[in-house]
């Protein structure tokens, strides 16, 4: 099966530019012809075993993060308290940061409750969602339905509710706009019913297929937030009628 997206001569021509605006370094621009492959053809691609939900393993990720919790809840009101009151001002938020990652994680695991990733039974992975969204302290079921509507029309600027970047017209002032992908994400939002312990398999799976339609930014952290912030101003069309493309030119 064959693969990689066509652009067309100015989008070429664009995607040059930018390199040479940006100091020789072009960013790959994702394809818009339409696909040569079906969504179909992308499953095929993926071992079967990566679809199937195994209430055990989904549970030992839950018990490993949460002793990961208490554990540093315990170190935190255990032994942050006896160091020295500088030691103390650099102490608690290093706690913080980690803590919140570790709890980023448990929030991970509601989320594949959310997409029915968690098990094979709704009741119990709504029951379990439910749970670790309260002790996290956001809502589960509204939480639920918005997100279900976002994986429907991503990409949508008029359906899609979460990730709605501004147009050139609508801007008032400036206001950045940062969007962060992790590495699964594309197979993620193709089949978002597969538990995360099987997405990274299943992407490197799909990548052959997909080819240029698969596009990652190895950008570290801060620097493409910084990019983002600069250049991701506003979205505006551009020849193709449909397709608009992040801008900062005013």
């Amino acid at each position: 099966m064959g693969a990689g997206g066509r652009m067309t001569e100015k989008e070429r021509e664009k995607q040059e530019q930018l390199g040479r605006a940006n100091g020789g370094a072009a960013y790959q621009r994702s394809p818009t012809d339409k696909p040569p492959f079906t969504l179909g053809q992308i499953k095929k691609a993926i071992p079967p075993h990566c679809f199937q939900r195994s209430i055990i393993k989904s549970f030992s990720y839950v018990v490993h993060d949460l002793v990961i919790v208490a554990a540093l809840l315990y170190a935190a009101l255990v032994w942050i308290p006896t160091l020295p009151t500088v030691l103390q001002l650099g102490a608690w938020p290093l706690y913080w940061i980690v803590q919140g990652c570790v709890m980023t994680g448990v929030w991970v695991i509601a989320h594949e409750c959310g997409h029915h990733a968690f098990s094979d039974y709704s009741l119990l992975d709504d029951t379990v969602g439910l749970v670790l969204h309260s002790w996290l302290l956001v809502p589960y079921f509204s939480w639920k339905y918005s997100h279900r509507r976002h994986h429907s029309n991503t990409g949508s600027l008029e359906r899609d509710e979460v990730f709605v970047p501004k147009q050139k017209e609508a801007l008032a002032w400036y206001t950045p706009y940062i969007y962060n992908n992790p590495d699964t994400h594309v197979a993620h939002h193709l089949f978002s019913t597969m538990p995360h312990y099987h997405a990274m398999e299943a992407t490197k799976a799909i990548k052959p297929i997909l080819g240029e339609y698969y596009q990652f930014d190895p950008t570290p952290v801060a620097k493409a937030t910084w990019r983002e912030a600069k250049e991701c101003i506003y979205v505006e069309p551009e020849d193709r009628k449909g397709v608009f493309w992040y801008s900062n030119k005013f």
